[in-house]
């Protein structure tokens, strides 16, 4: 009787501890394998500013980052300038790399304040409709996380880094030279 007593309290302990891992595990994006789909975004420092745009479409097969940010601030540019760096370091493998501000027109201004500081070379986008945008649907980004970098080529995803701080870029980079040497 003890016995099982003790096998119930010890499997409703794992339970509990599996909840725990899993709330604090914060998942955005779509898994590796899927296809990507044509979202348009809203350009502000890119080749098209001020118009709309689908950066998916545009880099086609072409290896790239198509990273989200759900809004603005200190940390979002430090990962920005981290992922301008990455495309350049890249640039001649045929790399690409998007940056998209979910909240919205909101960070316009953000954005071109950004790129007029940093001189940036990766374009600067928002989600005209801000995170009700289809394009926060169909790329089921998660609106309780601060970002979420998807590694992509010939329109599949084959990374997906999310939740992360500017001292973790390392795993963006880490994914896209696993990704790159994967061609």
């Amino acid at each position: 009787m003890n016995v099982l007593k003790l096998g119930v309290s010890l499997a409703a302990s794992a339970l509990s501890i599996a909840a725990l891992v899993a709330s604090a595990e914060v998942v955005s994006g779509l898994e590796i394998g899927t296809p990507t789909a044509s979202i348009p975004v809203v350009d502000v420092t890119g080749a098209y500013a001020g118009d709309r745009i689908c950066y998916v479409c545009e880099f086609q097969d072409d290896p790239n980052v198509l990273a989200f940010f759900r809004g603005t601030g200190d940390d979002t540019a430090r990962l920005i300038v981290e992922l301008n760096a990455l495309y350049l370091a890249r640039r001649d493998q045929g790399f690409k790399a998007v940056a998209m501000i979910v909240e919205g027109e909101v960070s316009k201004a953000w954005l071109e304040a950004l790129n007029e500081t940093e001189q940036l070379e990766i374009p600067l986008t928002y989600l005209r409709r801000g995170p009700a945008d289809v394009a926060a649907r169909l790329y089921q980004i998660n609106p309780d996380v601060d970002n979420t970098f998807l590694v992509t080529i010939n329109r599949f995803f084959a990374g997906n880094v999310s939740a992360i701080e500017p001292d973790q870029f390392d795993r963006v980079i880490a994914a896209t030279d696993e990704m790159l040497a994967a061609r």
